[in-house]
């Protein structure tokens, strides 16, 4: 964030929260602590950060060098709903109204003579949904002349406030005139937060309808968190998938300065603040067949790399709101108004990105489109990037493989692949390629709107899995990939810190606690019958024939909704197949993820999966855990070589004291493990602090033999540990 022209942290005490003179004291404080070194002017804001209506606004602003000055006016630009104003347009630089601006310790100025300058802006001016813009002018005696802050030349010459109200409450119908409307109401719509684009209504429409306005910036103000980002760009995104659905994908590009500031699934702000922000429709464009899960494709699919060890964007869902009418709702339609339905944040992989993950900076490069980051001191013609591919695609030596191929990282993606069926994938498409300055590469995934479909598309491999044509390395995966499923795909129940709690855990931002309604179904509203919408009806369809994806099958939910869908994802992640009759390309959705990786894995020469056991005292005290192990068994008589134990917490964490969200805990992720150990241990002790009490964790152990082969991971045992 910059320091000079805002130095004020985001979070502000409500200005109804302080007494008067304490709220001026604060606000002056707080201004004069960020003082810049600029020449004129400098650490212009105000307060309230997002007021309501009819709420007095003060600005207040510093001048540094006060001396000779005639007079110093704040300007402001009014710009009601439906009537936006862009910078190009001769009316922004016609419509402004004057404030006197004083130091004279009277009419809202707290202290004279402190170079902190305060003008109030009267209550009338702040109306539902007004954006409201000001800067401030400087004159100085014998000058004709105004100086102003923030600059003319800025990319946003001005700050602004957006004055809103409360979400109104909404309603709408599946497929109006054929089934019942459902409202929703103004708590509910503020479960998730709100992105208003203030914009103008014919570009809107041509940013995402108008073909030849592909790609097309448009000028508008975003609005996040009660903060305006004036004069940013929006525009459609997409490859292929743009204009397949109807509701399409936005990129919005901030200005220098005016960086965004996001947060996580949790909430939690990041370090480093985004010069971008994309958002993806959760409308699979091109798998009408996944209508309906409502971007739990892309986010358990993200979020499951990460798990595995693959580097990954985050995601964050948000309703989006497009103030480009006069109207927040129409009496007329349910599909005019500020309401755009349910979006999916997920985070650009950049320079900010691998900044934020503590990766070291490097190249990166999308398969498709090329470059979208160049660290300095590397490559910035591509060629290491076509050196890299044109080796990888032929078949070489294990030590150019260990030399030049991020290789764990590229088991846990390409193990994923297979249980997430991303069959959308393929040597040209749909992935990110990082060049680290170690030399090593790493494959990242990019572009996942088409998963969960148990036939074939694309083959689902890039070049790099020419890699496991080496014998030695096929053998490292088949060993991550037998410990991805048992450690994330072998428990669907919501609780089993696998796959069925992490899809838990994501719906819970859809369905919100103590709401009968979820944003799933707020989305089928808007979009499901939407005249824009190209896959119209086609939301929930219980049993959907399906021939676009090598062949034809028939995707079956249990339930037509929601709730039908994750347990669609869950049974498709799990061994929930009776019968192991699993074939590539079946068309089966049960078990067909779980199926797929354990086709690939499979060894009838590992050793027997061993047994855990619990041998410690009474509740599970967390710093006298014992286990006892059953012995080591090989099938093909083949000598041992290592044993490993290891403990991992699952589930969710007691609350901590910031009454922020608690991230959930998942088995995949590093627990507590003791290495390989060369011989088996006869009592298994957990050092002591590893564990805490009141959390939940679970114990396994394997063993590895003299070729190279690890076991399954025993099975678990589950315990809550007690405080000693």
């Amino acid at each position: 964030m910059s320091r000079g022209l805002f130095s004020i942290p985001l979070r502000l005490p409500s200005i109804a929260a302080l007494a008067p003179g304490v709220f001026l004291l604060w606000a002056h404080l707080a201004i004069a602590a960020g003082a810049s070194k600029a020449p004129l002017a400098s650490n212009l804001n105000h307060l309230p950060l997002q007021p309501k209506s009819g709420q007095p606004v003060i600005v207040f602003g510093q001048i540094a060098a006060p001396e000779g000055m005639q007079s110093v006016t704040l300007q402001v630009q009014v710009v009601e709903p439906g009537k936006f104003i862009r910078k190009a347009d001769p009316a922004y630089a016609q419509l402004w109204q004057d404030f006197p601006m004083n130091d004279e310790g009277k009419n809202g100025d707290l202290r004279a003579g402190d170079n902190i300058f305060t003008a109030t802006v009267p209550g009338e001016f702040q109306k539902h949904r007004n954006l409201i813009r000001y800067r401030m002018a400087t004159k100085k005696s014998g000058n004709d002349g105004f100086l102003q802050w923030p600059p003319a030349t800025n990319a946003s010459p001005n700050l602004a406030w957006f004055t809103y109200d409360r979400i109104p409450a909404w309603s709408g119908a599946s497929l109006p005139n054929r089934t019942g409307a459902i409202s929703f109401s103004s708590q509910f719509l503020s479960t998730l937060p709100a992105c208003h684009l203030v914009a103008r209504e014919e570009d809107v429409n041509r940013s995402q309808w108008d073909q030849s306005a592909n790609r097309q910036p448009f000028s508008g103000a975003l609005v996040w968190e009660g903060r305006v980002y004036d004069h940013i760009t929006y525009h459609n995104r997409g490859q292929a998938s743009t204009y397949v659905a109807g509701k399409n994908k936005w990129g919005f590009k901030f200005n220098n300065g005016q960086e965004f500031a996001a947060q996580d699934f949790y909430g939690r702000s990041y370090k480093f603040p985004w010069t971008s922000l994309e958002l993806n429709p959760c409308a699979s464009a091109w798998a009408p067949v996944n209508r309906g899960m409502a971007g739990m494709d892309e986010a358990v699919s993200y979020r499951a790399y990460q798990l595995a060890g693959v580097p990954s964007p985050d995601t964050r869902w948000v309703q989006l709101r497009v103030v480009d009418r006069a109207e927040e709702t129409s009496p007329r339609s349910q599909y005019d108004g500020d309401l755009w339905g349910l979006y999916l944040s997920v985070q650009s992989k950049n320079g900010t990105w691998l900044r934020e993950n503590g990766m070291a900076d490097g190249n990166l490069f999308s398969a498709e489109s090329g470059p979208k980051h160049f660290a300095k001191g590397m490559p910035t013609n591509g060629v290491d990037l076509a050196k890299f591919m044109s080796s990888s695609s032929r078949g070489q030596p294990e030590a150019w493989w260990r030399g030049h191929l991020d290789l764990p990282s590229y088991y846990g993606f390409h193990a994923m692949n297979r249980v997430l069926a991303n069959i959308d994938l393929r040597q040209q498409g749909n992935h990110y390629i990082y060049h680290r300055p170690d030399e090593h590469w790493v494959v990242l995934p990019h572009d996942l709107d088409m998963m969960f479909i148990p036939k074939t598309h694309w083959p689902g491999i890039v070049e790099q899995a020419r890699c496991l044509d080496v014998p030695a390395l096929s053998l490292e995966y088949k060993n991550r990939a037998r410990e991805i499923l048992d450690l994330f795909c072998a428990d669907p129940t919501p609780a089993g810190g696998q796959i069925g709690q992490l899809v838990a855990e994501l719906a819970q931002a859809l369905c919100p606690k103590g709401e009968t309604n979820n944003w799933a179904q707020l989305d089928e509203a808007m979009w499901n019958g939407h005249p824009r919408s190209n896959h119209r009806g086609q939301f929930y369809v219980v049993r959907y024939p399906d021939s676009r994806m090598g062949g034809s099958w028939v995707r079956k939910l249990a339930s037509p909704d929601f709730a039908g869908f994750c347990k669609y994802i869950v049974d498709f992640c799990t061994d929930s197949r009776l019968i192991k009759n699993y074939r590539e390309n079946d068309g089966n959705q049960v078990g067909y993820g779980y199926g797929f990786l354990w086709s690939e894995s499979k060894d009838d020469s590992i050793p027997n999966r061993p047994t855990l056991r619990y041998a410690g005292g009474a509740g599970f005290p967390a710093n006298q855990l014992e286990f006892a192990v059953s012995s080591f068994v090989s099938p093909k008589s083949v000598n041992f070589a290592a044993f490993q134990w290891r403990v991992a917490e699952i589930g969710t964490p007691p609350s901590g004291a910031d009454g922020q969200k608690a991230k959930w805990r998942y088995e995949l992720e590093s627990g507590w493990s003791s290495g390989e150990l060369n011989s088996a241990p006869t009592a298994l002790r957990v050092p002591a602090g590893i564990c805490k009490g009141s959390h939940v964790y679970r114990a396994r152990a394997r063993y590895k033999d003299a070729t190279g082969r690890w076991s399954r991971w025993s099975e678990p045992v589950q315990f809550t540990a007690k405080a000693d």
